[in-house]
């Protein structure tokens, strides 16, 4: 008995979608593309005679082929040749994403803490605390040294993951007066907390301040850093410098030169330098900080002083240079959102900008400022389809 003609046309179809799932060109039957994307459903003809037939769609994740099987009229007039043909889908797989809390680039920060024999000495009064005056009620003499080992482990604690902490004493311990030795006593890198209280609580104030000597091996020691991240140096110091090479061990206009030169060149290798004045005695360090291309020096004479000192330049420090997990399939379609509901523009002067492999977003003017000063918590990015450009807000 022979096969209805309707009965024949659906039986070449199917033929035709397995040939076609096969990558093969399918002849003669009906008309079809094969293209994949995720979750497609099928359509049946409508079932009356002469009636249109529906598509057929399966899928299988955006960015990879479609099935698009058109069924033949049931009944229809005969002899229509039919192809089935496969097409790349336009959409890119990444498209519609939404990434929250793009990470932000880790940065590189150096403590040089002055290590010198007046670090013992009252943070208020800079009065020794021992023999006489203060140092007669231990209760009320509380030492520069113990100020910043308390006021560290708090700010360390505290810290952002992304800020990667090293120390550099001066002098260098077991050194002898004017010692600075190559290196850093703690490297910088992620997770170093424990290993700089542990190396601050293993030494003690001793020897002079050879300042111009510190800032000189930080810098040396910088430039074998080659992680590709921002370095900076955080200068916690008590006085003015002195055992400049070739001086006497006596503060100078000389040694002060010599300071402020040092870090005007560690400025100029990229290397910018916060200070902190601990102690009435440190004197104005302005010259230092404007030098190092970070404004004003914090003077710190309490220990809630040094703990905000420390926080204020963590804070500073912290970047505005996010990585995203992948490139945005079209980068003029982006959206990129802080705390959900603020549209940041793309802007090089006041908005983001993008770098040259769409891979991270760095944040400019206002809108870093608000990241460092917690204006804003939550940075997220939104990768538009063609055609669909990404909304005000993510709410």
């Amino acid at each position: 008995m022979k096969k209805s003609t309707a009965a024949r046309t659906i039986v070449s179809v199917a033929g035709c979608l397995l040939a076609c799932a096969l990558w093969v060109r399918c002849s003669p039957s009906s008309t079809g593309v094969l293209t994949s994307s995720n979750g497609g459903n099928g359509g049946a003809g409508n079932g009356a005679t002469g009636g249109q037939g529906g598509d057929h769609n399966t899928s299988n994740g955006s960015g990879g082929l479609s099935v698009i099987i058109t069924l033949p009229p049931l009944g229809g007039a005969g002899g229509a040749s039919t192809t089935a043909e496969i097409v790349p889908a336009s959409v890119d797989v990444n498209c519609g994403i939404q990434t929250k809390d793009p990470t932000p680039q880790p940065v590189d920060l150096l403590l040089v803490l002055d290590r010198s024999g007046s670090m013992s000495n009252d943070i208020a009064t800079d009065s020794a605390c021992s023999g006489g005056g203060r140092g007669r009620d231990a209760g009320l003499c509380t030492t520069k040294w113990s100020t910043m080992t308390t006021s560290l482990d708090q700010v360390l604690a505290a810290s952002p993951a992304g800020v990667q902490w090293g120390l550099k004493f001066f002098t260098s311990p077991k050194g002898q007066t004017c010692t600075v030795n190559a290196g850093a006593d703690v490297p910088v890198g992620a997770g170093t907390a424990a290993q700089i209280q542990a190396q601050i609580a293993g030494t003690s104030p001793a020897n002079s301040t050879p300042t111009t000597a510190a800032i000189n091996a930080a810098v040396t020691y910088f430039s074998t850093v080659n992680d590709g991240l921002a370095h900076y140096i955080l200068l916690a110091t008590d006085g003015q410098p002195n055992c400049d090479p070739g001086t006497s061990g006596t503060v100078s206009a000389t040694s002060v030169a010599n300071t402020v030169a040092a870090i005007t060149a560690a400025a100029t290798a990229g290397v910018k330098t916060y200070v902190i004045g601990i102690g009435p005695s440190a004197g104005n360090l302005d010259n230092f900080a404007a030098a190092g291309g970070t404004g004003n020096y914090y003077p710190a004479t309490s220990p809630d002083a040094l703990t905000a000192a420390l926080s204020s330049i963590v804070v500073a420090v912290a970047s505005c240079v996010f990585t995203m997990p992948a490139a945005p399939p079209d980068p003029s379609n982006l959206g990129v959102y802080l705390d959900k509901v603020n549209k940041v523009p793309l802007d090089p002067s006041d908005g983001y900008s993008l770098s040259a492999d769409n891979l991270t977003v760095t944040f400019n003017g206002s809108y870093c400022d608000g990241l460092k000063n917690g204006t804003y918590q939550v940075v997220q990015v939104f990768f538009g389809c063609p055609g669909e450009p990404p909304p005000s807000d993510i709410k």
